[in-house]
């Protein structure tokens, strides 16, 4: 499939869509394009003649001048003539008497009557023919015409998410940019529009990477020849879309570039949407798996980046490694962007197997930097096996890591874990399985996906959220604690008191996860979307360790209950700790959160950015009316004697009132702003950043 077909189809699309001008959310309208007189009523598409019929009047012998007149009338209309017209010109023709009456019908010879029809199909197969070959030569010029047209537009005008149904893309909406395809600027670009105040810190200087996703429409062409989109149907499904900002204020100097990571992928949707007739569809990551070998664009992995992620000594130093909740990784160049490599976990080390895994692998500070995280392994029943490993640096063995125990615990949607010097907590919400999930099962290897799927749980409002407790120097479960009910995507920070033998988790807790479908793309790119969930930091309490292992030595069924209490009265999403601080008592977490006043609103996502003492519970914010701030990477002054809170908080803000993203940098303490470097286009809302001192290239 060509690039100028679809640019070509695309075309003729745009002026039947969106026809309210005043809705759409570009300022630049290409030049007119021609509009089809036929389209249908109720699409508003064109409507292509593929053939015409050959009139008649219902007796033995059409009558030339009927056939003529409504030959001519569907030859002027571009139509095809309807029954009661053809109907009503045989009352005419016997009117005037051109065809005997039909209670004095003439039967001519059998001969003559084969004779005609074999005449009357020649005709037929002359006349479409003859329609065919103008309509052909009609298109061709105006696909030249289209062509001119679009290579005279801007780049980066056309947005394939601004032409999806009206009914699943509502220009509308505020922040709809931050929902829709983003751009990528594969060549660095040095930010024009940059203010740094005169407080902003002179140590600054380095790289921020964004991971996130950033292609959530592609279009293609059907079988038919008729321009279509598919759409993902989550805000988690769409493809990666890597950001890197170097940032070096003594030159006082933003340089900006992006990349799309799953080039591969993104064709391989476009044919599978081809092949199967789909306008929607949700986690198609296994179509690449069988080629990321071969092209490490054939995997999308969209959540969370991390500079010289240990794997091994064979390893370059130099790379990224963008992770989520497969057991998929990729590796990308640090300066460039470009995917190098894709593998499983199990191709680092064939004991790390499992199909899905920690989307955020926890960083253990207190151990020299090394990368701990966990696999899943599909099980035959409602329990899956559950692997904990661990990567080091310079770690000299070949293969590297180690695996640190392996449980068996119920099929849940968990995307993180709590981390401490001595222990790690797996928590499992109330999940139940579906009859879908036994079906997959016997899905041939080749079309598994390479994760836990959404589809095959769902909540169990009255179940419980089980917390298993690893011992990580005695490498097995030693106790386990059960609650009630709730949901958590993410965690804040977790750490341990050895005067109590207690292990404290905080986490952006919700009574279910009606949030998760709160970010489906069809709620977020709609003016109806209702008020999302009330969320707080609780920091759960699994107390006297010892003694809860003890007992759950003798009796496994005897499970402790943990306690927790309130570090915040509203949600704190995707937040960031000073990474000194991770698996360590702390203060201070900066996260995403919404204005009070807007909280029971609908069409409201996070609007303000939030620093939180969880101590004293106090707090203090940014906020802009019309921005809405991303995921925050909170950079720590470098030192050791610096405050937990002396540094910088950078994240990307949508700003609505011209349609653009900005690099927002705040002084982590005081909140005010230091620095606003804004981009030319909008960029559409990540998940997770990392900070790097580094700058290579």
């Amino acid at each position: 499939m060509s690039t100028s077909s679809i640019d070509s189809a695309r075309d003729e699309l745009a002026t039947n869509t969106h026809t309210d001008m005043s809705k759409s959310p570009t300022k630049n309208n290409s030049a007119h394009r021609h509009t089809p007189d036929v389209v249908s009523a109720t699409t508003g598409e064109p409507v292509r003649i593929e053939s015409t019929v050959l009139p008649g009047t219902g007796t033995h012998i059409a009558p030339v001048a009927a056939a003529e007149a409504v030959l001519r009338a569907a030859d002027a209309t571009n139509t095809v003539p309807p029954l009661e017209v053809i109907a009503f010109g045989g009352q005419i023709a016997r009117a005037e008497g051109l065809v005997p009456h039909e209670d004095a019908p003439v039967e001519p010879h059998p001969d003559k009557i084969s004779r005609l029809k074999h005449e009357q199909a020649e005709a037929r197969k002359c006349f479409e023919q003859e329609q065919l070959a103008e309509f052909e030569a009609e298109q061709r010029l105006e696909d030249e015409r289209q062509q001119r047209e679009i290579r005279t537009e801007t780049p980066g005008q056309w947005n394939v998410s601004h032409h999806v149904s009206p009914a699943k893309y509502d220009p509308r909406v505020p922040y709809i940019a931050g929902f829709s395809n983003g751009i990528e600027i594969t060549d660095p670009i040095i930010l024009n529009n940059v203010e740094l105040s005169e407080e902003i810190p002179q140590w600054l200087r380095g790289a921020l990477y964004l991971n996130g996703p950033g292609l959530f429409d592609i279009e293609y062409i059907s079988k038919k020849q008729k321009l279509s989109t598919f759409s993902f149907e989550h805000w988690f499904d769409g493809l990666a879309l890597i950001h890197r900002f170097e940032i070096d204020v003594a030159l006082r100097q933003v340089q900006y570039r992006s990349r799309f990571t799953a080039r591969c992928l993104e064709s391989l949707v476009r044919q599978h949407a081809q092949r199967t007739h789909v306008d929607t569809g949700t986690e198609l990551g296994w179509l690449g798996l069988q080629k990321m070998e071969s092209d490490p664009s054939a995997v999308s992995v969209n959540f969370a980046v991390y500079p010289n992620f240990p794997l091994g000594v064979s390893a370059q130093k130099d790379h990224l490694i963008l992770t989520a909740d497969t057991s998929v990784i990729q590796e990308i160049d640090p300066v460039t962007l470009i995917p190098k490599r894709a593998a499983r976990y199990s191709d680092v080390n064939p004991a790390f197997k499992g199909i899905g895994a920690g989307g955020t692998p926890q960083l253990d500070v207190s151990n020299d930097g090394s990368i701990v995280n966990f696999v899943v392994e599909e099980g035959w029943g409602s329990e899956d096996k559950w692997r904990f490993f661990a990567l080091d640096h310079g770690d000299p063995f070949d293969p590297p890591g180690h695996v640190i125990t392996t449980l068996n615990a119920p099929r849940s949607y968990v995307h993180t874990f709590a981390l401490t010097k001595h222990f790690i907590v797996l928590i499992i919400f109330p999940y139940k399985t579906t009859w879908g999930a036994g079906l997959r099962k016997f899905t041939p290897l080749a079309k598994r996906r390479d994760a836990i799927h959404r589809e095959d749980v769902y909540f169990d409002p009255n179940g419980s959220t089980t917390f298993y407790v690893i011992d990580r120097p005695r490498r097995k479960v030693v106790t386990v604690y059960r609650t009630g009910p709730m949901f958590a995507l993410n965690i804040v920070n977790a750490y341990e008191s050895l005067s109590d033998q207690t292990v404290y988790i905080d986490l952006n807790c919700y009574d279910s996860d009606e949030i998760i479908k709160c970010w489906q793309l069809e709620n977020l790119r709609t003016l109806e979307m209702p008020p999302w969930p009330a969320a707080s930091v609780r920091r759960y309490s699994l107390g006297m360790i010892p003694e809860a292992s003890a007992v759950y030595k003798v009796d496994k069924r005897k499970l402790s209950q943990p306690n927790f209490t309130h570090r915040t009265d509203y949600t704190l999403e995707f937040a960031s700790v000073n990474p000194r601080y991770r698996t360590l008592p702390y203060t201070f977490a900066w996260g995403l959160s919404i204005t009070p006043a807007k909280r029971r609103l609908t069409n409201v996502i996070w609007d303000c950015l939030v620093k939180a003492n969880v101590s004293d519970k106090t707090r203090r914010e940014w906020h802009e009316d019309g921005c809405y701030p991303g995921p925050p990477t909170m950079v720590p002054k470098p030192g050791s004697s610096a405050a937990e809170d002396e540094g910088v908080v950078m994240c990307l803000v949508l700003d609505t009132k011209d349609n653009t993203s900005f690099l927002l940098i705040l002084d982590s303490s005081t909140m005010s702003e230091v620095g606003r470097a804004r981009l030319p286009m909008a960029v559409p809302f990540g998940f997770s950043g990392s900070w790097t001192y580094e700058v290579h290239g």
